[in-house]
């Protein structure tokens, strides 16, 4: 089937006073194009890729706990870590190799991952409502927290962005073109999304569910290219399937420890999904509004005109797809924060967002027509842009500076690292090659060592299955934790000493000293048995 086929068969063509969001060949589509700057969205994406790669460059003096934990793991390439997926490790540490320490490279993968699923959102609202209506979807994607306020913080969720997107797009190919690659990739891109984070697997659910209740999905279970896609998706994901099976599930057992957050009592299954449901609803607030300005100009008699032709997309092939994408993912989270009580974080539900967009680019067709040539629209997407970028300067900046208490961020991390070497080369010869202690201590401390040592979190082997204990036993380690020595206690077979209460200090980025955190470290000599006690301090 051909790409105009495809968008023939899913939407209705809007009427003329709203404008074609992709209108054929003619003085008028070409006098439409023109209104507006064919630099103006690129302009716009990339001043914001660039903000969110520099801003918290600029700001911050450490990198967030979930970035650092990603790059000790990443040091040992793993099919898989007692909390997650391997994907995520692995690319903070092929930018480590190429960038090492510098914190504006992590900001940067970021904002790639991020630009890749601003590609895959692109390319699903051109397929399924034109190109103007793609540009206008990337814009509105760009006016969320998750891609802006939040996006400094890179972790597994980021990396699941960039792929739930391509997942979604490439099944909406699949299903509406009879050609078998599309499902090869769909199942290539759902199985790195996988390697990511598992809740991919909501996605995965919602869309075998779509598959299973429409004519056109029904129709893939007789043809060969699900099967195609389905063997593809094992093949990626067989080794991260033999390194659960050979290490106990312990990654399950981490989703089972963070589902500790349920409300006590019967108010905890009210206020759950509603918390839940209504950081979905702030998470698309900026778009709508930005589309309301946008649409401003039509008048009360359009608005109505716009309304009735939503209705009628709504209920277009593409329209359904969109909505259910979007939709059944935030009920079925609801549903179960209902029934359980368990709060759902913010951060799960970052990739839920991607279908917003695209279904409000195929639902106000003038937004695609009118929109983008309308200073209204553009200044209000600026506008909002920047008040994200305000925002997250108020959190590292003002919050910090008026409170006298540093965010995570605040913290110097290279202060940190210099001080454990500082307090390692006093007894011992070299630098140190393990550090243990908990994850943002010793994930610094690693970060910005001269020899980068490996984290021994917790001194648990579960936590960090790379270590070899016998060689940590005759090296021994640096210890760095918010947690002090018991004294007379041995920590992973080693006695510390010289144990001192660091004053780990922040600072805003204009020079306001903040409360200083305690750490505490410690030397923990190498030693040629394992210590049952240690002699008093």
């Amino acid at each position: 089937m051909s790409t105009e086929a495809v968008r023939s068969a899913s939407v209705t063509a809007p009427p003329a006073i709203l404008g074609n969001p992709h209108p054929g060949p003619g003085t008028a589509a070409r006098s439409t194009i023109r209104n507006i700057h064919p630099l103006w969205v690129p302009a716009f994406l990339g001043a914001s890729f660039l903000a969110w790669t520099l801003l918290p460059a600029l700001l911050a003096g450490n990198l967030h706990p979930d970035t650092l934990e990603g790059l000790y793991w990443g040091q040992h390439w793993l099919w898989g870590y007692h909390k997650h997926p391997p994907l995520a490790a692995w690319s903070s540490e092929i930018v480590h190799a190429a960038f090492g320490s510098a914190n504006w490279a992590y900001y940067a993968l970021s904002q790639a991952f991020i630009a890749t699923a601003f590609a895959a959102v692109w390319l699903v609202t051109r397929d399924i409502a034109g190109r103007r209506a793609a540009l206008v979807a990337v814009v509105l994607l760009a006016l969320t927290h998750f891609t802006t306020y939040a996006a400094p913080r890179f972790n597994p969720n980021t990396v699941q962005f960039a792929f739930w997107a391509w997942t979604m797009a490439l099944f909406w190919r699949a299903v509406t073109r009879d050609r078998a690659v599309w499902w090869l990739l769909t199942g290539l891109v759902a199985g790195m999304g996988l390697l990511a984070k598992y809740s991919i697997t909501v996605l995965l659910a919602t869309l075998l569910a779509y598959l299973l209740l429409s004519p056109a999905g029904r129709r893939q279970f007789a043809r060969p290219g699900l099967y195609l896609g389905l063997a593809a998706f094992l093949l990626v994901i067989a080794p991260h399937l033999l390194w659960l099976a050979q290490n106990d599930f312990s990654t399950l057992g981490y989703l089972a420890e963070r589902s500790d957050g349920t409300l006590v009592g019967p108010a905890g299954h009210l206020i759950a999904p509603l918390a839940f449901l209504g950081d979905q609803v702030f998470a698309i607030a900026p778009m709508l509004l930005a589309a309301a300005i946008g649409l401003t100009p039509l008048g009360r008699d359009r608005i109505a005109v716009l309304l009735h032709l939503a209705r009628r997309r709504l209920r277009s092939p593409a329209g359904c797809y969109l909505a259910f994408v979007y939709m059944v993912p935030i009920a079925a989270l609801a549903f179960a924060s209902a029934a359980t009580g368990i709060r759902i974080r913010t951060m799960w539900g970052m990739s839920f967002v991607l279908a917003a967009p695209p279904l409000l680019a195929l639902l106000l067709p003038a937004l695609a027509a009118t929109g983008l040539s309308a200073p209204r629209f553009r200044t209000a997407a600026s506008a909002l842009a920047t008040t994200f970028v305000i925002g997250f300067a108020a959190l590292m900046l003002v919050k910090p500076g008026l409170s006298g208490r540093p965010n995570i961020m605040n913290l110097d991390g290279p202060a940190l690292s210099a001080a454990a070497e500082a307090l390692w080369r006093k007894s011992q010869p070299g630098a140190p090659e393990t550090v243990i202690g908990t994850i943002p201590e010793a994930g610094t401390v690693s970060l910005y060592g001269t020899a980068r040592p490996q984290v021994f979190e917790d001194a648990d082997p579960a936590l960090s299955p790379w270590v070899d204990q016998g060689r940590l036993l005759r090296s021994g380690a640096v210890y760095a934790s918010r947690r002090e020595p018991v004294p007379g206690r041995p920590i992973a077979g080693l006695c510390p000493q010289d144990v001192t209460a660091f004053a780990w200090p922040a600072r805003t980025a204009l020079g306001t000293a903040l409360e200083s955190r305690t750490v505490w470290l410690a030397i923990l000599p190498g030693r040629a048995a394992p210590a049952v006690t240690c002699p008093a301090a």
